[in-house]
């Protein structure tokens, strides 16, 4: 009988493993995310997440819509709100600014994206729950990595689904920081609570490079779509991705000044993989749709053979 009991158990130990190595990997979706004030793109194929409202608070709302020459079939459209705005301003303004807006479009769902913080929770909350009803469409937002961290204190937004944004998770200001668009490093420092948090989620992954002006270590500007052969003439490399101006010009369309340091940001195809398996291994709970930012960049890799065979 005990024999009987040691090779059932190596059969089905076995055949387990022929099921698992011959099972074929599910595809993973690719969508983009448009950023643009103007959309006027045709023969889109792509499914498209796109800005139709940028929603700021200086001393009065300032809301900027974006300005759609054309809308593809397939677009998710997103609201940017500041959290100074979620901070200062009743969420019902908020949501009749943004309700006035979508009035004009045909979609499926929306998706809000803001950042934010203690003091602005309970009035974002109560904008998304006075938005999920009133829409009673499917509604979405984004997600940062310290938010699920530290999930009890910032609270989970009342949607039907979160997009992890695993991008921008560095002090773009201190001239210390390594890579304020993708640190692997930094973003391990997170990864905690993922198996607690109940929002499904979609990961979010970043295209693009830029470069940050410091002048006596203040940040000043951030020029985006910087390739590192930009700083081939009138720079000098001080230390790894840093750069010091020889002399006064123009850059970008911007003046710089000498000795004026910039620190060039990009991201490698070696990173969008470590950060896709990371996010893979630490949920179960996500839909199969990589969200890359942004569709201007979107030739930048070979983007199907990237996320091949990833889940």
């Amino acid at each position: 009988m005990k024999k009987i009991l040691i090779i059932l158990s190596a059969v089905f130990l076995i055949s387990s493993f022929f099921l698992i190595s011959t099972k074929k990997p599910e595809s993973l979706f690719i969508s983009f995310y448009s950023w643009e004030n103007s959309f006027d793109k045709k023969d889109i194929n792509e499914k498209l997440y796109i800005k139709v409202l940028d929603i700021a608070y200086s001393t009065k709302l300032e809301i900027v819509t974006t300005n759609l020459k054309t809308t593809p079939k397939d677009f998710v459209p997103v609201i940017y709100i500041t959290n100074e705005t979620m901070k200062n301003v009743d969420y019902s303004l908020v949501s009749n600014a943004i309700l006035k807006t979508l009035k004009n479009l045909n979609f499926n769902e929306v998706q809000i994206d803001c950042d934010w913080s203690d003091s602005s929770q309970s009035n974002y909350f109560k904008l998304l729950e006075d938005l999920k009803t009133k829409l009673n469409k499917p509604l979405s937002a984004t997600i940062r990595l310290h938010q699920i961290k530290y999930y009890v204190k910032t609270g989970i937004p009342p949607v039907d689904y979160g997009v992890l944004m695993y991008y921008n998770m560095s002090d773009i200001t201190n001239i210390d920081t390594k890579n304020s668009i993708l640190d692997n490093d930094i973003a391990k420092k997170y990864h905690y609570n993922f198996d607690n948090y109940k929002l499904k989620l979609k990961l979010a992954l970043p295209l693009y490079s830029q470069a940050i002006q410091f002048r006596e270590n203040k940040a000043l500007s951030i020029f985006e779509g910087v390739e590192r052969s930009d700083f081939d003439s009138n720079f000098i490399e001080i230390s790894p991705n840093l750069y010091k101006v020889l002399n006064s010009t123009y850059f970008k369309g911007r003046y710089i000044y000498k000795d004026d340091i910039f620190r060039f940001e990009d991201v490698k195809k070696e990173d969008l993989k470590i950060a896709l398996d990371d996010f893979m291994n630490l949920t179960k709970n996500r839909f199969d749709e990589i969200i890359f930012y942004t569709l201007k960049y979107k030739n930048k890799f070979d983007l199907d053979n990237l996320i091949k065979g990833k889940i």
